[in-house]
């Protein structure tokens, strides 16, 4: 049995602090469920009261006829922890906590909540709350909760959401509706205490009902889970749809103290997504339009699109969508296109997109002509129809020959159509009947067309490096140990701790006095670069302690004792280890790679445009480490720059491979050393030309505090 099942159709339901004022929050539960004619017992527990709506009252949980399924708690929250005791005690498994004045109210709040999770593990209870709504199985008529969203009614369908804010949740249920979607459960979690959304989307994933899973987000106490959960969701065929918000510091700070959860970087949340497959959206509508696409079980062979639009202007909208959303517009091929001019009129443009012009108006068969040449057309994969404000009896025809031509023909459909809903009812009635995703804008419709590819490519990626491996560490790097210490490597013991993962640096020397530079740089080879080493200083351009392009002795011994000069300057209690000698290079391209070791995600490997303009440019991807060869490769090409390394403006070919063998040992370092390693920067790592390998050319090895480790 789903870990859920009993709590989406409980046999009984008890509500704790029931009231008889059937408008209060603890009156409303039983009141939703009395009108939408709940078939079980329902067990109000007060010992003010007798009767409550018809129901029999009984004065505690102890007294109880029976075990209930699913137990709601609606007193204040000094009494939560005593209900939740007698409900465990009773062997209730599902308690939903609609109290507030827990960890979304400070430091008193998360105590107490914290009491509720021991008592909830105590019991093996699963606990939805404290400070939520409740939660609906709709497609059974089920509403648990309260507020005047659990009284509507909703059209049923396969669509699941969870939300951890209860009244906004309530909304995109409510909107989402109106914008044709069908539901089947909705789950408010509130602060998570016990039960988060990740064990509901989880749970979801082996829902035979449900088809699309989407979750409002504030912030995951167990992101890392998301991986697990995505890459389960991509094997089963079932999207998950995600809108994550907090996403600027202000929206994080709201995020923070509105659920007690404290959002990871927004980077490390849709690294996460890309690496699941999980679609992100960013409002109601975008979340209706993604969910329409993905509830289509027919999944595409490729990112191929074909518009046929009677509206040319309508057509370059959608193929400005669907090229930021990664879909090709391929051209037709020739037998295609011939096929097109013997009917269409003389001034219709055969390309792609497809404009039929308002010829289609006064002969529906042009449609049927144009939708199955193009659906025979090898190289198309999608079909995306504009049909703008067609409608009255023409509608219903071309209504008819778009269902007939989707069921003949194994390509997904879809449809942009804008006419007056009332004068096209029935027309629009086909089309949802048939299961044909149906739009008001070609914009939205294209976005929609988008989250089916960035699905089904995930899939298709998945299946396709199901086989590879993640880099293995020699056993002799964990040798190397960083816990316990309080301060940063310096740049030439963070290289040499790269050295021993196996990811190459520039050959270098450490130095202690002027003799020793200038023996160093003759042994390395001029020119050369000096720069000083001391943990305390992380900044060393800043302190003067640089000098780069040093072509003989003179200049080294010069550099040197500038160098000296300018660090105990800058810093004169800095503990310096002495000046390294290093061998320039020139002639590489510029990345900065490093490790993040997040508190909720664990660590993470990013790659980006390096230099002294890595952060302005911010030109950057992450990953989730474990990665794979063809993470790495992806990340690499996500990058804006990435032109740079393949031989833009005549420039050679860098060694791409090398930065991938690279970003491998690096994720592999970040694995085994994710107790002690809290960040690592390598930048810059100079990529040399194809064959030439890397260089990194500075770096600083971050240990983690002895108190997280």
């Amino acid at each position: 049995m789903n870990r859920f099942e009993r709590f989406f159709q409980p046999r009984s339901i008890a509500i704790v602090g029931a009231s008889q004022d059937l408008a209060s929050i603890s009156g409303q539960p039983i009141a939703h469920l009395k009108s939408k004619g709940y078939a079980g017992a329902v067990l109000p527990i007060n010992p003010r009261y007798e009767e409550v709506a018809g129901y029999r009252c009984y004065p505690d949980v102890a007294s109880l006829p029976e075990v209930p399924d699913v137990a709601v708690i609606a007193v204040g929250a000094k009494r939560v922890p005593d209900a939740l005791n007698e409900l465990g005690r009773k062997g209730c498994r599902f308690a939903v906590i609609l109290s507030s004045g827990f960890a979304e109210t400070g430091e008193e709040g998360a105590r107490a909540q914290r009491e509720l999770t021991k008592i909830a593990r105590r019991y093996d209870m699963d606990v939805i709350g404290p400070n939520c709504q409740g939660y609906m199985n709709i497609s059974d008529n089920i509403h648990v909760g309260f507020g005047a969203p659990y009284g509507m009614t909703y059209s049923r369908g396969a669509v699941s959401v969870t939300s951890q804010s209860g009244a906004f949740g309530n909304s995109i249920v409510m909107i989402a509706n109106d914008e044709g979607l069908g539901f089947r459960h909705y789950v408010s979690t509130g602060n998570e205490s016990v039960t988060t959304s990740l064990d509901f989307i989880d749970a979801m994933i082996d829902d035979t009902g449900t088809h699309v899973i989407a979750a409002y987000v504030e912030g995951f106490q167990d992101a890392r889970r998301l991986m697990q959960i995505g890459r389960r969701a991509l094997e089963a065929n079932k999207p998950i749809l995600v809108w994550k918000v907090g996403t600027s510091d202000a929206g994080a700070r709201a995020a923070a103290s509105h659920t007690a959860n404290l959002g990871g970087a927004m980077a490390l949340y849709r690294a996460a997504f890309r690496q699941a497959g999980i679609v992100e959206v960013n409002d109601i509508g975008d979340l209706a339009d993604c969910a329409k696409a993905l509830l289509l079980q027919r999944r595409p062979r490729g990112n191929r699109l074909a518009i046929i639009t009677i509206s040319g202007g309508a057509g370059i909208a959608m193929a400005d969508r669907a090229a930021a959303d990664g879909l090709a517009l391929p051209a037709l091929a020739e037998q295609s296109v011939a096929a097109l001019r013997e009917v269409l009129p003389s001034f219709a443009s055969v390309a792609n997109p497809l404009d039929v012009t308002a010829s289609l108006f006064s002969d529906a068969d042009l449609l049927r002509v144009a939708l199955e040449t193009i659906a025979r057309d090898p190289s198309v994969d999608m079909i995306a129809l504009v049909l703008a404000a067609a409608s009255g009896k023409m509608a219903v025809t071309l209504a008819r020959e778009i269902v007939r031509i989707s069921a003949e023909f194994d390509i997904p459909i879809f449809v942009a159509w804008n006419a007056d809903a009332t004068s096209n009812r029935d027309a629009y009635a086909i089309l949802d009947d048939a299961g044909i995703p149906r739009y008001a804008s070609p914009v939205r419709c294209a976005r929609g067309i988008g989250a089916l590819w960035a699905f089904t490519s995930a899939r298709q990626r998945l299946a396709r490096t199901k086989g590879e491996q993640s880099e293995q560490i020699p056993s002799t790097s964990q040798m190397l140990i960083l816990a316990g210490r309080e301060t940063d490597l310096s740049e030439f013991e963070s290289k040499q701790f790269l050295k021993a993962y196996g990811i190459p640096s520039t050959r270098e020397i450490l130095s202690q006095n002027v003799d020793e530079a200038v023996r160093a740089a003759q042994s390395i080879g001029f020119p050369v670069v000096l720069k000083i080493q001391s943990s305390d200083i992380p900044h060393k351009t800043e302190a003067g302690g640089v000098r780069i392009g040093l072509r003989d002795d003179r200049s080294v011994h010069d550099a040197f004792e500038a160098i000296m000069a300018n660090a105990r300057a800058y810093a004169p209690n800095a503990a310096i280890q002495g000046v390294v000698v290093q061998e320039m290079v020139t002639d590489g391209v510029e990345l900065i790679l490093g490790i993040n070791n997040d508190p909720l995600f664990g660590p993470a490997i990013m790659v980006g445009l390096g230099g002294i303009f890595a952060e302005v440019m911010k030109d950057v991807s992450f990953r989730l480490a474990p990665i794979t060869r063809s993470d790495a490769e992806d990340m690499l090409r996500e990058l804006r720059g990435f032109a740079l390394l393949d031989g833009a403006r005549s420039r050679p070919k860098a060694d791409v491979a090398a930065v991938v063998d690279t970003l491998m040992r690096l994720s592999a370092l970040a694995v085994s050393r994710a107790a002690d390693l809290a960040e690592l920067d390598i930048n810059p790592l100079a990529v040399l030309p194809a064959g030439r390998g890397v260089r990194a050319l500075d770096a600083l090895v971050k240990p983690r505090a002895v108190s997280s480790v």
